[in-house]
């Protein structure tokens, strides 16, 4: 049975994939000028890059619906394989 909190878990990931992660990006740059710590700053790099790059990938919205569908999906496939063992 899929838990209805599975789903929004699901859902929240996948919508944080699409609509969140330049915005991540933005969050690490004012906290690295509020705080001035260096590892800050590559966290902003990696998420600008991982931002835009993924944003501009013609696969954005198969992979944001894959990973939803893996979170449902996958942990009833483990239960089931579990059963028969």
């Amino acid at each position: 049975m899929i838990s209805t909190k599975r789903c929004i878990v699901a859902v929240c990931v996948a919508a944080y994939l699409y609509f969140l992660l330049p915005a991540t990006a933005t969050v690490f740059f004012e906290l690295y000028h509020l705080t001035d710590i260096g590892p800050i700053y590559w966290g902003y790099s990696a998420f600008k890059a991982a931002g835009y790059y993924f944003g501009v990938s013609p696969y954005q919205l198969p992979v944001c619906l894959g990973i939803a569908a893996a979170i449902i999906f996958l942990p009833l496939l483990w239960r089931r394989k579990g059963d028969k063992a």
